[in-house]
C-alpha cells in the first residue's frame, strides 16, 4: 500500500501563509476592538459629565456657558465634587465662591503632571502633533478610571478616554463635546443653531488642525481627516 500525506515543505509553506495572513489581520482586529472600547468609554464620559453638570445647575443654576473664563476654576471645582477625580490641575481647596481672578495666571494650579498634554504627545489621525492653548491646560481632571477631561475654549470639553497612555490620537481615544448657550448637557452632534464647529480653535499654531466641521464633512473628517469628526459618530 502507498501512504499519502503532506511533505515537510508543504506544511512549512502552509504555516508560512497562515502566519502572513495572521500578521495582516490580527493588528486590524486588535485596533477595531480597542476602538469599540474607546468609543464605549467616550459614551460613558458624556453621561458622567452631563450628570455632574446637571447637579451643579440644580445647586446654583449655573451652566458651563454662563461662566466668565477667568472665573472658570470656581465652576470647575464645583463640578469636581460630582466627578470621581483622581488628580486635578486646579487646587480646589484654595478656590472659593467669592474669589475674583484678574487673569488665568492667578489660578491656583497643581503640578504640570496633572495637566492635559503635559507630555506633549497627542496627535490627529494624520499623525500631526497637536497643541493646546496653555491658558486652558490646567482645567483638567484625571478621573479614577484613568481618563482625562479638559475644559477648553468656546465651551468645549476634550476627553482622552485612555489618559496619558497611547494611542493619544484624535478620533480613537480622544474626542470632544461642546455646549450651546444655556445648555446643561453637551452636544455630540449639530444643534439647530450650529452649522460649523471648530474644535480646539483657541490654539493658533501652524501644525495644529482646527477643521471646520459641518454636517456634510464630519464623516469624511473622521475617516480621512483630522479625526475630530469621529466625536459625532456615536
Amino acid at each position: 500500500m502507498k501512504s499519502t500525506g503532506f511533505t515537510l515543505a508543504e506544511v512549512l509553506i502552509t504555516l508560512g501563509i497562515i502566519g502572513i495572513v495572521a500578521a495582516l489581520t490580527i493588528p486590524a482586529l486588535i485596533t477595531n476592538t480597542q476602538d469599540k472600547q474607546f468609543r464605549a468609554a467616550y459614551k460613558k464620559s458624556i453621561s458622567d459629565i452631563s450628570q455632574a453638570m446637571k447637579l451643579v445647575y440644580n445647586d446654583t443654576e449655573e451652566t458651563y456657558t454662563s461662566i466668565d473664563w477667568v472665573q472658570m476654576p470656581v465652576y470647575f471645582c464645583k463640578l469636581q465634587r460630582y466627578m470621581k477625580v483622581q488628580t486635578s490641575g486646579i487646587k480646589c481647596d484654595e478656590v472659593t465662591e467669592d474669589i475674583k481672578y484678574g487673569n488665568s495666571g492667578e489660578w491656583p494650579k497643581n503640578s504640570r503632571t496633572t495637566y492635559w498634554d503635559y507630555q506633549h504627545n497627542w496627535y490627529n489621525k494624520q499623525k500631526e502633533k497637536q497643541d493646546l492653548n496653555t491658558g486652558y491646560i490646567p482645567l483638567t481632571y484625571t478621573l479614577m478610571n484613568g481618563s482625562m477631561v479638559n475644559f477648553n475654549c468656546y465651551k468645549q470639553v476634550f476627553v482622552d478616554v485612555n489618559g496619558i497612555k497611547g494611542p493619544n490620537t484624535i478620533g480613537r481615544d480622544i474626542y470632544f463635546m461642546y455646549f450651546t448657550d444655556g445648555a446643561t448637557s453637551p452636544y455630540t452632534g449639530f444643534a439647530n443653531n450650529k452649522t460649523t464647529i471648530i474644535p480646539n480653535s483657541c490654539t493658533k499654531n501652524g501644525t495644529n488642525s482646527t477643521p471646520h466641521l459641518t454636517k456634510d464633512n464630519y464623516v469624511n473628517d473622521c475617516i480621512h481627516g483630522s479625526g475630530w469628526g469621529c466625536s459625532f459618530m456615536l
